[in-house]
């Protein structure tokens, strides 16, 4: 399973599958997923009070709180009220690149405090949408809508706070960088950044460097002209054995098995 931060979500070409929308007034205890989640999901509260709890992490959620629930996270629910009135969205996210099933994060996100009315009018779009048979461009049009809300938002929302380090890492992430250096940057400690970038991107600022590179990896490894060596030099790499290892790391091949499959030679 692989982690696409929001951020990057548009740098990835992706396939979605498995669409559900479902609006339902029912028990809270029925949210709890002590097991791991099945699927993706966006949860949109409109009614009640949900507090979800993950590895010692909580996340409170009230009316028009919209939470991502990404698969395989293990978190329980707990409420004020005996029942909630929700929207549920599930799905599938795969990477085109390698089939590898994605995540948003690792642990339940909250992306909105206040979603606005399209948004809302969008998940019952959905939920309308869903129970069609000839319902799979509309519901996915409209899950691409969704994603790009939350694109749009946790972009937002990293900028107000950690914006100058995402966008020097954005720009210089084939050099040399510290944490020290971003810290600077945006006026905390390193130990607050890192937390905070944790927290909005889902990686640490070194991770989230490194998916860039290797994501920049993957498009240069499609050009027949390009050899490994010469791709670990162009992202900043001084060693292209650490350039191979960290690549089969995030993406489950070396460079040169995925530069076969890709060209078929």
């Amino acid at each position: 399973m692989k982690t696409v931060p929001l951020e990057l979500l548009k740098s990835n070409e992706l396939n979605v599958s498995e669409i559900s929308a479902i609006r339902q007034t029912n028990l809270w205890s029925t949210l709890s997923h002590s097991n791991g989640r099945i699927f993706n999901g966006f949860l949109l509260l409109l009614d009640g009070h949900a507090t979800f709890s993950c590895e010692q992490e909580v996340t409170e959620l009230s009316p028009g709180g919209l939470i991502y629930l990404p698969k395989g996270a293990s978190h329980t629910v707990s409420a004020r009220e005996k029942s909630l009135d929700f929207y549920r969205i599930n799905f599938t996210v795969r990477s085109n690149a390698t089939n590898e099933e994605i995540v948003f994060s690792k642990k339940p996100m909250l992306i909105t405090e206040n979603s606005p009315k399209p948004l809302i009018d969008t998940c019952e779009q959905m939920r309308k949408a869903t129970v069609r048979e000839d319902s799979g461009f509309a519901a996915l049009g409209l899950l691409c809508n969704l994603f790009d809300f939350c694109t749009k938002l946790a972009g937002s929302s990293a900028k107000t706070k950690i914006g100058a380090a995402i966008d020097y890492i954005n720009i210089h992430y084939t050099e040399q960088i510290s944490v020290s250096e971003l810290a600077s940057r945006t006026f905390m400690s390193e130990a607050q950044l890192f937390r905070l970038f944790k927290k909005e991107i889902g990686l640490s600022p070194i991770e989230y460097k490194n998916e860039l590179r290797i994501k920049k990896a993957e498009a240069l490894l499609c050009d027949p002209e390009c050899t490994v060596g010469e791709i670990a030099t162009i992202l900043g790499f001084d060693n292209p054995c650490y350039f191979s290892r960290l690549f089969k790391k995030a993406r489950g091949k070396s460079p040169a098995e995925f530069k076969k499959d890709v060209l078929g030679a």
